[in-house]
């Protein structure tokens, strides 16, 4: 398995250097991208209810309109008319309450073949933050490409994608201190590697300046020639950037406006009876239409657009019949031609390896959650040492160290809760979008979450306990040393798996909450507050569900049970008995080994409910 070292070896900007000519001959620039896809849409209705009580709200109405193979299209219309909404119903990620048909090159969409074709690169695309750029394109070419496939190669496909998106200068900077415009041309790299045969971008051009933003659409119209199908929703596009794009469709409050070539667009919007001026902007001339800044009758516009729309598709299927080429292009087995065919399916360990590398690049350089966790855990140690410094072995002060066993309990879940709950959303974004563009699958994700995260919670765990053992002056034998490690560590892993199911499910702010809110009834059932004894018969069953009851009653057992009378400077000290103080605390209730299941079980349930929940998640977001 690869280390963290290697990696960055492997990632060096020397071995990364390439010669054009080896570029050019390994990455020829006519070489066709997959399999062709035309894609047309008929009547596409898409509502939302926000509240029950209120009305539908329509998003799209009766859109009808195509994306050609080989041609790059423009979705223009202003705020709110429903071009994302568009962009997600054609790549698959909204079907609930979708109305219309769908077809890929004259049959109706397979949804599962589909996906596996289409990248759909949304406005806001989420990075991992501690990669740079280099690695970011090689972890997602190791991810996508062939596993067999040459080191030198997968260098050279990076290379060339960082030179077209002028990210070469930014090989070496972490994502996080990329400008808004170089990591939407990161988001789009990375989507590239495979040369998809669909390419859905969301604004592809914000953030970016003018220069930055006609050299994107300038690649985006060579993918296009390569067969590609590349359309964007751009948000008023110069007249320089419009003059690259083959295609146009207008949507307004839902509505088509128009579709089809965009030399057609001022005769079809000149017969509604709206001219637009010599040498004047054509995507601003259609946005003042459409927004009735110029008057008009909009009504009358929709009707000839459609009207229109209609002459151009027969006219074109007409043309089609009768070319052969076209007819083979549009096939339906060329679907079948896709990068699943080409490209073998990594198995899961395949995935995990490539996986585990990354993981461990995120956690060397992520110094909130694994340095300071790590010095948290040594300070809170220090700290609890010294202000019960050899209380274990006191007679006099046996209430005092059943507190500090306490702290320690609540010390070592919110230490590890807290991190996981700020850091996982993150993550699980990063998942989600990466899974529903077929990277990698959840089983191989998950496992390598819980692999590389264990390691530091082993570290954490060992090192605020050994430093709290010998300065509290706790019973110096190795069985007892043992036991306790056992418990403290499964409290750590207990509160960073709470932590990320609580971010996964609620985001940041409403997991600290829930987290908080869950946490103080079973402290309170936790044994040390309230004794079982003198609970309520009802709310006994409650004390069965406390993870900190299993826990403090592991580390009262690990120092008090079976152990010699401890020291008194008194002449008289009642709780000189370890059975006596076991006796005051209500305990044992359960013999050592059955804390250990409790909370091995505890551990078992949070990663279950963690995996459903990422499961439903990825599921709601394809349905």
């Amino acid at each position: 398995m690869l280390e963290a070292n290697d990696a960055a070896k492997m990632l060096d900007d020397d071995s990364c250097k390439i010669s054009l000519q080896e570029s050019e001959k390994l990455l020829e620039p006519g070489k066709s991208w997959n399999s062709q896809m035309c894609i047309e849409f008929s009547d596409l209705c898409y509502s939302v209810r926000r509240k029950r009580k209120e009305t539908e709200k329509k998003i799209l109405r009766n859109v009808t309109g195509h994306f050609e193979s080989g041609k790059l299209t423009a979705i223009i219309g202003p705020s709110g008319a429903g071009k994302t909404t568009l962009l997600k119903v054609v790549s698959g990620e909204r079907l609930t309450d979708l109305k219309g048909i769908v077809t890929i090159n004259g049959v109706e969409r397979d949804r599962g073949m589909f996906r596996k074709q289409v990248r759909y690169v949304p406005q806001q695309f989420d990075l991992l933050p501690f990669l740079t750029t280099r690695e970011t394109f090689y972890i997602a070419a190791r991810l996508k490409l062939d596993v067999n496939q040459d080191e030198q190669m997968i260098r050279l496909i990076v290379n060339d994608i960082a030179e077209s998106l002028s990210l070469s200068n930014s090989l070496d900077t972490l994502a996080k201190k990329l400008s808004g415009g170089e990591r939407k041309r990161l988001s789009i790299g990375v989507e590239m590697i495979t040369k998809p045969s669909v390419l859905l971008l969301d604004e592809p051009t914000s953030g970016l300046d003018s220069a930055a933003s006609n050299q994107l659409v300038n690649m985006l119209h060579g993918m296009a020639r390569k067969n590609c199908t590349v359309v964007c929703a751009i948000h008023q596009p110069s007249s320089q950037m419009i003059s690259l794009f083959d295609d146009i469709m207008v949507l307004n409050q839902g509505r088509n406006m128009y579709c089809g070539p965009k030399s057609e667009i001022l005769n079809t919007y000149s017969i509604a009876g709206f001219t637009c001026p010599s040498f004047y902007n054509i995507a601003e001339f259609v946005l003042e239409v459409i927004t009735e800044q110029r008057g008009g009758d909009l009504e009358n516009l929709h009707k000839i657009c459609r009207d229109e729309y209609k002459k151009l598709r027969s006219r074109n299927k007409r043309n089609e019949n009768k070319s052969s080429d076209s007819k083979q292009r549009c096939e339906t087995g060329d679907i079948d031609t896709s990068t699943n065919s080409m490209i073998p399916k990594k198995s899961t360990w395949q995935q995990q390896k490539i996986l585990f590398l990354r993981s461990l690049i995120c956690i060397k350089r992520d110094l909130a959650l694994t340095k300071l966790r790590f010095a948290a855990h040594i300070a809170n140690g220090l700290f609890l040492g010294a202000v019960f410094y050899n209380f274990g072995d006191d007679a006099e002060k046996v209430l005092s160290n059943t507190a500090c066993l306490f702290l320690s309990v609540l010390l070592l879940f919110v230490t590890n809760t807290m991190p996981a709950v700020l850091m996982f959303p993150t993550e699980a974004t990063v998942f989600l979008q990466e899974y529903l563009n077929n990277w990698y699958s959840l089983r191989a994700y998950y496992s390598v979450k819980i692999l590389t995260d264990l390691p530091l919670q082993i570290l954490c765990a060992s090192s605020f306990l050994f430093i709290l053992y010998y300065m509290t002056g706790q019973p110096m034998e190795y069985i007892r040393i043992l036991q306790m490690w056992s418990v403290c560590l499964l409290i750590t892993i207990i509160g960073q798996t709470a932590g990320m199911l609580s971010g996964a499910a609620l985001g940041t702010k409403l997991g600290f909450l829930l987290i908080t809110a869950v946490s103080i009834p079973l402290v309170v059932f936790a044994g040390y507050y309230l004794k079982f004894r003198e609970m309520s018969v009802y709310l006994r069953p409650l004390s069965a569900t406390s993870f900190y009851r299993y826990t403090f009653e592991g580390m009262m057992q690990a120092v008090y049970l079976n152990r010699s009378d401890l020291s008194c400077s008194e002449i008289y000290c009642y709780l000189r008995s370890p059975n006596k103080i076991l006796s005051m605390m209500d305990m044992p209730t359960v013999p050592f080994y059955v804390n250990l299941i409790v909370l091995s079980s505890w551990i078992l349930c949070l990663h279950i409910i963690t995996y459903a929940l990422l499961r439903w998640k990825v599921y709601y977001a394809r349905k």
